[in-house]
Parts: C-alpha cells; sequence; structure tokens
C-alpha cells in the first residue's frame, strides 16, 4: 500500500477531491433546477468522483490509527471500500441508462442499493471520525457530524424518496459537509504530511 507518507498524502489530493467535486455537485444541482439537463449529469459525475475519493481517506484513517481493535478496523475497512465502490458502479449504471431511479418514490431496486451504500458509507465516516486516535483535532466533530448527515439523507430515501426532512436535512451534510470536511481533511493531511517530510 505504500508507506505512511504516501498515504497520508494521497487522502490529502483526495480531501481536496472530495471538496473540489462536492463544489461541482453543488453548483451542478442548483443549476440543473433552474435549467435542467446536462447540469443533472454534471452533479451525478460530481459526486461519482467525491464518493470515489472516499476510500483514500478511509485509508488514512485505518494507517493513523484509532480506538477500534484491529479486527474490527480492517471488517470497517472493507465494508467502507465495498460500500463506496456498490455506490459509484451503481450511480454509473444510472447515469449510463442502464438502470433507473425513480426519486419520486421510496427506494427500491438501484435506488435502494445506493441508499443502503451510502448509509454505510455515513456510517463509516462517523465512527471512523469518532473513534480516530489522537491524531485527529478538532474537526473529528465535523467528521461525525457529516456522516450522520449522509445515514440520515440515505435513511430518508427509503423511507419517503428524494423528499421529506430527514432528506433536505441530510442533504445539508452531503452536499455541503462533506465537501468541507473532505477540504479541511486535505489541508490537515497536507500539512501533516509536509511535517513528516521536513
Amino acid at each position: 500500500m505504500g508507506s505512511t507518507r504516501d498515504i497520508v498524502r494521497r487522502a490529502s489530493i483526495a480531501g481536496w477531491v472530495i471538496g473540489a467535486a462536492g463544489l461541482v455537485a453543488l453548483v451542478s444541482i442548483l443549476l440543473f433546477i433552474w435549467f435542467g439537463q446536462p447540469f443533472g449529469l454534471f452533479n451525478d459525475l460530481g459526486r461519482i468522483v467525491m464518493t470515489a475519493a472516499i476510500p483514500f481517506l478511509m485509508l488514512a484513517f485505518w494507517e493513523l490509527g484509532g480506538l477500534t481493535p484491529t479486527p474490527l478496523a480492517l471488517v470497517a475497512q472493507a465494508i467502507g471500500w465495498l460500500a463506496c465502490a456498490v455506490w459509484c458502479v451503481t450511480h454509473l449504471l444510472f447515469v449510463a441508462g442502464v438502470v433507473t431511479i425513480d426519486y419520486s418514490k421510496p427506494a427500491t431496486g438501484a435506488y435502494a442499493v445506493e441508499a443502503v451504500a451510502l448509509v454505510v458509507i455515513g456510517l463509516w465516516i462517523a465512527g471512523a471520525n469518532l473513534l480516530a486516535g489522537p491524531w485527529l483535532p478538532r474537526i473529528r466533530w465535523l467528521g461525525v457530524l457529516t456522516g450522520v448527515g449522509l445515514a440520515l439523507y440515505a435513511l430518508g430515501i427509503v423511507l419517503n424518496g428524494a423528499d421529506g426532512a430527514l432528506v433536505y436535512i441530510g442533504g445539508l451534510a452531503y452536499l455541503d459537509l462533506l465537501p468541507i470536511w473532505g477540504l479541511l481533511m486535505g489541508w490537515f493531511l497536507g500539512r501533516r504530511g509536509a511535517a513528516e517530510s521536513a
């Protein structure tokens, strides 16, 4: 997998990617509401890139350590990576027109698969930040809030589709807090990596 310095450096880049892709997703969903396509496609692609970058941060959390015993942390790592892969592949299939998603109804089919994967990703982010070792400063609480918000958003999708209080509240975490958390993690890990290189 590489040295700790390399893992931290890649995670820092991933954090910046999460932030940039999240900004694209946020702006494009607003433009989609006002103007329609192709901004919906840009939103979808931004969220795919954002989600695909998360495993690099997951690996950094593993490498830098925390309070979870190693066997449980390894299981959580594998499940987190799998959830990110499942969400990205399912959403790519949606973008390609292979599967359909009906946002107006409670999640079924591919939409339910995405929602369950997003619950797992959200719980992973919340748990990893909460249980991270002393290497993670106060940013951990933003990570916990972000992860819980993602899980609530996905739970709302399962219960109500893309409408309802949980989706609106959790959507703030998904489109606002996740990119901010990514940017802050990118900045923090970049500084840490630079300090270790000095």
